[in-house]
């Protein structure tokens, strides 16, 4: 029998659980700005109201939702005709699917495509090159777009009030390519003094293809903020009304996908409260009715990490035997794997405004960050380094990711 002691504290702890899960299942749930993309989501960066306006726009009969990959798609409707219609974060065909894709966009089909990362294999196709927006005076990144139609073009560009990655197109083939809008990031006076293009046409065979680097217009937070709805409606009025249009649902990151048989239980806040109680139940019957009848189970102490160690004894292997120019290599290697991850730069080619962009994203001084890569070509020119070299290096790395 439990004493007087135990049972209270079992009411105490029952007690505390119980206004947990009161004041859990009042709190209003936060915005949830996952972006989805997703027909049926009606979060900020879904595409609920989006995909409802093209239903409205175009005949309803005319919007036809695919569910498959347009590999298999295509494969399977060889015949079918339209607008293959694209909208996500990150759109990315691979070789054999791209293939398909641009055999059907030349028999006279249109392929629209709006995402911050477009497939590179399909940019390649077109000769077309992206890059980002930094503001190095300014810490937001609210991007302001419209279009250069002067029928379709504002007195104000449309503002887009939260920050985010904002992608362009920075080279274009410009005998082929048809330039449809702009963009820039935020200023006070709210007009679009820098132009980049967000907003492309190009022919292709007999059909057509759209690329759009800001799928935020299709988001529901965008269209239902003032009159934005109107630039998205004026996208929409470069595809052809009386043409199919194909809705992918396949490229979204918000696709539904059952994984666990508990998934419908833990969506609903109520039920997954009751789950967590009838569990957190069980662990307190363990706790105070199996205290008495459990026997003392020895404790095992978990085998060390020993990564740490044997990076340190290989380290001091490599500076024992003066291996410098191999050490020299791989610090090379991570320093460039520091600034692709890291400070999320690409490292391909090291010009101008790559060490710019490094230098602005770490806190360094333009020339301290051109010494460095300098010292870094200067040692891997050298046959072989020496003790002195290498603890040189050593410092210059790390004073340059301290600041």
């Amino acid at each position: 029998m439990l004493n007087k002691k135990s049972k209270i504290l079992i009411i105490i702890i029952i007690a505390v659980i119980g206004l947990l899960t009161f004041l859990e299942a009042n709190e209003p749930a936060p915005i949830n700005w996952f972006p989805s993309y997703s027909k049926t989501d009606k979060i900020p960066l879904g595409t609920f109201v989006s995909y409802n306006l093209i239903k409205e726009t175009f005949a309803d009969q005319q919007v036809k939702d695919i569910n498959q990959p347009p590999y298999e798609f295509l494969s399977d409707n060889d015949t079918v005709s339209g607008t293959y219609f694209f909208v996500n974060g990150s759109i990315g065909f691979d070789d054999s699917e791209l293939d398909h894709m641009l055999a059907w966009v030349e028999k006279g089909n249109t392929l629209f495509v709006s995402a911050k990362s477009i497939s590179g294999n399909l940019l390649d196709t077109l000769s077309i090159d992206t890059d980002n927006m930094i503001s190095l005076d300014d810490i937001t990144t609210q991007p302001m777009v419209e279009l250069v139609n002067k029928n379709l073009k504002t007195e104000k560009p449309y503002h887009y009030d939260r920050d985010t990655y904002n992608p362009y197109f920075s080279e274009i083939d410009t005998t082929n390519t048809m330039v449809l809008g702009f963009t820039q990031l935020y200023n006070d006076t709210l007009q679009i003094k820098d132009p980049k293009i967000n907003f492309i046409k190009q022919s292709f065979g007999d059909g057509s293809i759209l690329l759009h680097s800001f799928p935020e217009a299709f988001g529901n937070y965008f269209m239902l903020k003032d009159d934005n709805y109107i630039y998205t409606q004026n996208l929409l009025s470069y595809i052809d009304e009386t043409e199919k249009i194909l809705w992918d649902n396949h490229y979204k990151s918000g696709k539904t996908i059952y994984t666990s048989p508990l998934f419908f239980l833990l969506q609903n806040r109520y039920l997954k409260w009751a789950y967590y109680i009838l569990g957190i139940g069980v662990l307190l019957f363990v706790i105070f009715e199996g205290k008495r009848k459990q026997r003392s189970i020895p404790i095992i102490q978990p085998l060390k990490n020993q990564t740490l160690a044997f990076t340190r004894t290989i380290s001091a292997m490599y500076f024992e035997k003066a291996k410098h120019k191999e050490i020299v290599e791989k610090q090379n290697l991570l320093f460039l794997d520091y600034v692709h991850h890291d400070l999320r730069i690409q490292t391909n080619t090291l010009d101008e405004k790559i060490l710019l962009d490094i230098s602005a994203r770490s806190n360094n001084d333009i020339e301290d960050t051109k010494k460095l890569f300098r010292y870094f070509e200067e040692l891997n020119r050298k046959p072989a380094i020496t003790k002195e070299e290498l603890v040189r290096l050593y410092n210059m790395i790390s004073e340059f990711k301290n600041k």
